[in-house]
């Protein structure tokens, strides 16, 4: 299983993951990108590949709640 986690950190709120991820695991919370589905993650790197500011890690996960780093 794969877990999406955000960096808020480094996330601008681009929104490029919204509509790359083929399964919606991510959505706006205070002008960032939250995995509120980060354990749908497929693993297809789509989000890495369009995140400009490099906020998006892939884990492997066991899971339970995603990832946000703040």
């Amino acid at each position: 299983m794969y877990i999406a986690i955000v960096n808020w950190d480094k996330c601008t709120g681009c929104r490029d993951c919204i509509g790359s991820c083929p399964v919606d695991c991510f959505v706006m919370e205070d002008g960032k990108s939250l995995p509120h589905l980060a354990s749908h993650c497929i693993d297809c790197g789509s989000c890495l590949e369009v995140c400009p500011e490099d906020a998006i890690a892939i884990s492997i996960g066991w899971g339970g709640r995603g990832g946000v780093f703040r």
